[in-house]
């Protein structure tokens, strides 16, 4: 089931939210534009999620159109909360080779940093 996490007024057509469950993870599904604006939210939904994932916390960056500084630190501090013992699941991101993310990532050297995949499939295994 798919369940949309609320949009603040004027913000729906900047960033999508949409969480859904599978058999040992929870997967967050990210589209449009991750920037100054719009990282409030998506900091709030990843860390919701951490809240609600039991093993695994998946979440699916592929459909994201701009990924600003703002955002790459909000993936990190996510991925230090997960590491650090606030939740048992661990994060995994999955890029699939998508230009406005995996640049902004590679150039900062965050990809050794963190959990990145090519597909959904991928990092639920």
């Amino acid at each position: 089931m798919v369940e949309p996490l609320e949009d603040e007024p004027g913000e729906e057509s900047l960033l999508g939210l949409d969480t859904r469950e599978v058999p040992g993870a929870l997967i967050l599904t990210v589209t449009g534009e991750i920037d100054l604006l719009t990282t409030p939210r998506l900091r709030a939904a990843v860390s919701e999620c951490l809240d609600r994932a039991d093993e695994l916390l998946v979440v699916d960056l592929t459909q994201v159109s701009f990924l600003g500084s703002h955002g790459l630190a909000a993936l990190v501090g996510a991925a230090q909360e997960s590491a650090n013992g606030r939740n048992k699941a661990p994060l995994r991101l999955v890029v699939d080779g998508n230009r406005p993310v995996v640049r902004p990532i590679q150039v900062t050297g965050l990809d050794e940093v963190l959990a990145l995949y090519h597909s959904v499939p991928e990092a639920l295994v």
